[in-house]
């Protein structure tokens, strides 16, 4: 397992990062939501909260896939268990070894920092992946792959010395998992070019 990065923490509340005592300035989502419509954002907002929104849906499966890639066996909420039993079933996990869960990353030059869901080694290639949850066995097959989002968690990464050879993303619903990989290259690529954009939109003093 990779030992936390000294000095990187992260406040829940106000969802951000502080290093060595000083605030960053950035989070990886910053970076992937640039593009974010206002319309996209009423929407998520709307279907945050509630005992059916995807704050805890999101929240509850994230915690029990870190406890069960850890070794252990977490009970499954009975509200989510058409999700979690799909996760426990799917082929991507098997002959997987964890290094790393809910893991903290951060690259200072950037002043940019970020949590990356699981880096699993599997027949000698190492996976940074991200989980997603969705609502509904339809919405699985929609969400388009996280490359700017684990092109980060690669690019921070690498400053410690671990390198990743493939990005996967886990969609999960009721019933339903897909799992998508991605070579690590494109997804840097697609980091360093929309780091770029973001730079651009930033107030110059």
């Amino acid at each position: 397992m990779l030992e936390p990065i000294p000095g990187l923490q992260f406040f829940e509340e106000q969802h951000r990062y502080m290093f060595n005592g000083e605030w960053l300035a950035h989070n990886v989502s910053d970076i992937v939501d640039m593009d974010m419509t206002p319309f996209k954002r009423s929407m998520i907002a709307k279907y945050k909260d509630g005992e059916d929104g995807w704050a805890i849906r999101g929240k509850t499966i994230h915690d029990w896939c870190e406890g069960w890639l850890n070794g252990k066996d977490p009970e499954a909420p009975e509200k989510w268990k058409d999700w979690i039993e799909a996760l426990r079933g799917e082929k991507f996990f098997e002959g997987t070894e964890t290094l790393a869960t809910e893991y903290r990353v951060v690259d200072p030059a950037k002043s940019c920092a970020g949590s990356l869901d699981f880096l699993l080694r599997k027949n000698g290639v190492i996976y940074v992946g991200d989980l997603k949850t969705v609502s509904s066995k339809k919405a699985v097959s929609g969400r388009k792959f996280c490359s700017i989002q684990l092109g980060a968690y690669a690019s921070f990464l690498a400053r410690q010395g671990v390198y990743p050879d493939m990005a996967a993303m886990v969609v999960v619903g009721p019933d339903k998992v897909k799992v998508t990989e991605q070579n690590i290259g494109t997804c840097l690529e697609a980091f360093e070019e929309a780091w770029g954009k973001f730079q651009a939109k930033q107030p110059q003093f």
